[in-house]
C-alpha cells in the first residue's frame, strides 16, 4: 500500500487514508476505507488503475456510490470516479467519461436538442455503473444508445475499444459487469435530434413520477431487486406485506416496495438482514426468487 500512495502522488492523484465513506454512498452506509482515491479525469483514472496493478492491491471502482452497499471497513483501495466527469460533443452522439453523471447528461443532451437520454434525467449513477449494469428506467435503458466503450483490461493492463455487437447487454448487465477485469473509462452514445420542448415534457414526466413513487425523502441506493419477469419485485413484496418491515434503521419503503431505505443509523448487516428475510418470505409465499439489484461492494473487490 505505501508504494502504490508513492506511484499515486508521484502522478499527483489525490488520496486519503482511513477515509470515512458513507458521505459517499446514497444509502449513507458505511465505515473506512483504508485508501480512497478520486482522479479527476480519465487520463487519471487510467494512472490510478495502472498503479493499482502494479501494486497487486485490492480495489474496487465506485462512481457517486448508488446501488452500492458500503462495508464496516474496507481494507483496500477504493476509486471514486466522479470527478472524472467530462461529456463532449460530436454531432448527434455525446462522448462521456466514466465519473459523469446521468442527470449530466441528460442535461447536456437537453441543451443540445438531442434526444434519447430522457429516462435517465433522475438516476442517481455515473456512466460508467450505469454502463456495467445496463441502468434503465421507463422501458428505456443504456443499451440504446451506448455505441461503444473503452475500458481499462486489467489482465493485459492497456485500454480496449469495445463496439457495436461486443457489449453483451442483456437486463441489467453487461460484459463490463460481468467481467472483474474490464473498467469503463468512457463511452460513446449515439443519440437523435428532438425539439427541446419534447425533450422537457418527457424529462418533467419522468421527475414527476419517481417523485410520487420513489421514497427520495431517505436515504437509499435505489431498486433492491431485478423484476422478475412478467412481474415487478415491489409489487410482490408489497403483496407479501413486507412494507414497513424493519431492521435496525433499514426499514422497506412505505411508498415503494423494492426500496430499503435508511431512516437513521442503518448498518451493513441491518440491509443484509431485511434482504435475507424478504427473499424469504416472497419465496414462500410466491415461489418466485428475488436477484438482488443491489451490490454489496465486496462482490466487485478485484485485484490483479
Amino acid at each position: 500500500m505505501d508504494r502504490l500512495q508513492t506511484l499515486l502522488k508521484q502522478r499527483n492523484i489525490l488520496l486519503v487514508r482511513d477515509c470515512p465513506i458513507a458521505r459517499y454512498s446514497t444509502f449513507r452506509i458505511g465505515g473506512t476505507a483504508r485508501l480512497a482515491v478520486f482522479p479527476k479525469s480519465r487520463v487519471q483514472l487510467t494512472e490510478t488503475l495502472l498503479s493499482v496493478g502494479e501494486s497487486g492491491a485490492r480495489y474496487a471502482v465506485v462512481g457517486r456510490g448508488s446501488n452500492l452497499l458500503f462495508p464496516d471497513e474496507f481494507d483496500g483501495v477504493l476509486i471514486f470516479t466522479a470527478s472524472a466527469n467530462d461529456v463532449t460533443e460530436e454531432g448527434n452522439c455525446l462522448e462521456a467519461s466514466a465519473g459523469a453523471s446521468l442527470s449530466a447528461i441528460a442535461a447536456r443532451a437537453r441543451n443540445l436538442s438531442l434526444g434519447g437520454m430522457e429516462f435517465a434525467a433522475g438516476i442517481p449513477g455515473t456512466l460508467g455503473g450505469a454502463v456495467c449494469m445496463n441502468a434503465g428506467a421507463f422501458r428505456s435503458c443504456m443499451a440504446q444508445v451506448v455505441r461503444w466503450v473503452d475500458c481499462w483490461n486489467m489482465d493485459t493492463m492497456r485500454v480496449e475499444h469495445f463496439g457495436e455487437g461486443q457489449h453483451g447487454f442483456d437486463y441489467r448487465s453487461s460484459v463490463y459487469g460481468s467481467s472483474k477485469n474490464l473498467t469503463v473509462l468512457a463511452a460513446g452514445l449515439a443519440l437523435f435530434p428532438r425539439v427541446q420542448a419534447e425533450i422537457d415534457a418527457l424529462m418533467e414526466d419522468y421527475r414527476r413520477r419517481r417523485k410520487a413513487s420513489q421514497p427520495l425523502e431517505y436515504p437509499n441506493a435505489g431498486s433492491i431487486f431485478k423484476n422478475p419477469e412478467g412481474d415487478a419485485a415491489g409489487r410482490l413484496i408489497e403483496a407479501c406485506g413486507l412494507k414497513g418491515m424493519r431492521v435496525g434503521g433499514a426499514c422497506v419503503s412505505e411508498k415503494h416496495a423494492n426500496f430499503i431505505v435508511n431512516t437513521g443509523g442503518a448498518s451493513r448487516r441491518d440491509v443484509l438482514e431485511l434482504i435475507d428475510l424478504i427473499r424469504v418470505r416472497v419465496s414462500a409465499q410466491t415461489g418466485v426468487a428475488l436477484v438482488c439489484e443491489l451490490q454489496d461492494l465486496e462482490d466487485i473487490v478485484r485485484t490483479r
